[in-house]
């Protein structure tokens, strides 16, 4: 296995860092360059391609023991290029796999964003054909991927930094102020290298990603000496202290101590060839079929996007169609009849209700089957009459058992409790249905489903609220005090408790809205991403299938744990009861 020796204090191969973001933040003089060059000097022993976005010119002495291409402005660089040129060489780059320092400190601020956004451009476009590793690193990140502003290079970078993993990208971020960098790419990032701050914006954003204690974080980040840093990921978080790099560094900090620039290693001819002939042959111009393509993978990546979206929607819909009213339809009389049945049926179970009505009815002395005034000539009455007689009588018998003036609450009560036996026997149907879609499932499908349900199991009680918490309020951001409140638990104990477990899982989404951290489900991704390599041989209705087991599962655990509560509420009730009895019965006997 390819080892990185970053830092004694860590260990992680090779194969982990492929595609991942990571974050490197600092103010200067904290050790965050060193750290990024050391994490390239470890990519380059394993020739890993990859491209340095160098603001200030500091990371040629790389070439000090690796052969790489420095291309930009200065006096530095193997190869002066113009913007329009930018392209070119990134898809060598890509191609053959040459690892590239871009400088562009000899540019001007437009033509540093012009150059920068063609060479990402076309590194995403070539990537998504190729599927290979590569890595890009970005200085001074927060010029060009700031917090609350848009342009199409921040786009770009965050189009790699939180997606370029499927296509094999990925990203050093690097930023002496945390506080400006785009939140959504600092709480995606895979792994985190956080060296000392000292302003209260910059430790706030180190209070979102760090799962510690406020007075916590200060007293740690603010002891860290050069060189060491807070080392974050997706199963551990520690206190490290980065190796220096073995390669010269230009941006070291000046002294009185004379410092001579090493040999560097010469780039091949080849490489320069190839892009002067490139250049000079007019082939960094695409042609227009060439644009129509990249056009067309992008257009086909916005709507994979909205297709996700849409099938969201529809799923919350699908939910929402679960509800039903039914409606009284095409009748211009209303049914009283019906109604009044439904409510004489409610009111069977009170006791001399019907012998009173028999008194009322049927006074003393009057013989039954008397006829009334309505009756006909020959003692009978119509069909039609005795219709209107039942209804009137059934009318005369609801007012004088509610009293008049009263709402007919029963009938309400008796109507909605038909409707929701009707419910609950559709949702009962559906979900025997949606079980027997889980058992004729595969083994392995299914024990993999076991198992993920046994590890959020064993995250512990309060984890387990939040996640069933966050399943409900779907597809909603909640804040850790919106947690709070709706899971009725201090507002301390959730934050010394956030869901981080869920985070490394995939269970749970973080990201950061109005400055605060928060939390949403993304439980249907964690299942697209874990169960996708069944999809081809069981079909697309897999995903639902998996989703909807996983749902009932976690969710199931709410309803056993709001029987233990009520199981124990009321033996806390019969105790009380038997106590009550027993305090009553020694009263009785002290007064006899």
């Amino acid at each position: 296995m390819k080892k990185l020796n970053i830092s004694n204090d860590i260990d992680f191969s090779l194969k982990e860092i492929i595609g991942k973001c990571i974050g490197i933040l600092g103010i200067r003089g904290s050790g965050k360059s060193n750290t990024a060059g050391v994490i390239f000097e470890e990519l380059l022993n394993y020739n890993y391609p990859l491209t340095v976005v160098d603001i200030d010119g500091e990371y040629f002495g790389l070439k000090e023991k690796y052969e790489l291409l420095v291309i930009g402005k200065g006096e530095n660089v193997d190869l002066n290029i113009e913007p329009e040129d930018a392209e070119h060489v990134a898809e060598i780059s890509i191609e053959q796999s040459i690892p590239v320092v871009l400088d562009l400190s000899g540019f001007l601020k437009e033509d540093q964003r012009e150059t920068l956004k063609s060479y990402l451009t076309r590194l995403w476009n070539m990537a998504g054909k190729l599927r290979k590793p590569y890595m890009i690193g970005i200085e001074e990140s927060h010029e060009y991927i700031p917090q609350g502003k848009k342009s199409e290079l921040k786009e770009i970078i965050t189009r790699v930094a939180l997606r370029g993993r499927k296509r094999g990208l990925g990203a050093v971020v690097i930023s002496q102020r945390s506080a400006k960098v785009e939140k959504d790419v600092l709480t995606q990032a895979g792994m985190l290298f956080l060296h000392r701050v000292v302003h209260e914006a910059d430790m706030k954003v180190y209070n979102d990603l760090l799962p510690w204690k406020k007075s916590e974080v200060r007293e740690i980040v603010t002891g860290l000496k050069t060189g060491e840093c807070v080392f974050l990921d997706e199963s551990d978080t520690k206190k490290i202290y980065v190796r220096e790099r073995s390669t010269f560094h230009a941006g070291f900090t000046p002294s009185l101590d004379t410092v001579d620039t090493p040999q560097l290693k010469q780039v091949g001819e080849s490489i320069i060839e190839a892009i002067e002939e490139a250049r000079k042959s007019g082939q960094r111009k695409k042609s227009e079929l060439d644009r129509l393509k990249e056009k067309v993978t992008e257009l086909e990546e916005e709507l994979e996007e909205k297709e996700a979206q849409v099938k969201e929607l529809e799923e919350t819909a699908k939910t929402l169609g679960y509800i039903q009213v039914d409606l009284n339809e095409s009748s211009t009389q209303p049914e009283v009849q019906k109604i009044s049945k439904a409510v004489i049926e409610s009111l069977e179970g009170l006791e001399g209700l019907e012998d009173l009505w028999e008194e009322r009815k049927l006074p003393p002395g009057e013989p039954e089957g008397t006829a009334s005034e309505e009756t006909g000539a020959q003692g009978k009455t119509s069909p039609v009459e005795r219709a209107n007689d039942q209804e009137e009588e059934e009318r005369t018998r609801i007012d004088y058992v509610r009293g008049p003036g009263e709402e007919t609450g029963r009938v309400k009560a008796r109507n909605t409790s038909d409707s929701a036996k009707k419910d609950g026997g559709r949702e009962k149907n559906r979900t025997n249905l949606q079980r027997e879609e889980y058992l004729n499932l595969p083994g392995v499908v299914k024990k993999r489903v076991e198992k993920t349900a046994r590890k959020i199991e064993r995250l512990g009680q309060l984890q387990g609220k939040i996640c069933r918490f966050l399943i409900e309020r779907r597809p909603r951001l909640c804040s850790m005090e919106e947690i709070a409140a709706w899971l009725d638990v201090p507002l301390n104990l959730v934050l010394d408790n956030r869901p981080t477990k869920l985070v490394e899982m995939g269970l749970v989404k973080r990201e950061v809205k109005s400055g605060d951290l928060s939390y949403r489900c993304n439980l249907k991704s964690f299942v697209e991403e874990n169960f996708a390599l069944y999809e081809p041989d069981l079909g697309p209705d897999l995903f639902h299938i998996v989703l909807q087991e996983l749902k009932r599962r976690i969710l199931s655990e709410r309803e056993e744990e709001t029987n233990r509560e009520e199981a124990k509420k009321e033996e806390g009730e019969d105790k009380y009861l038997r106590l009550s009895k027993t305090e009553d019965a020694g009263k009785l006997s002290f007064l006899n």
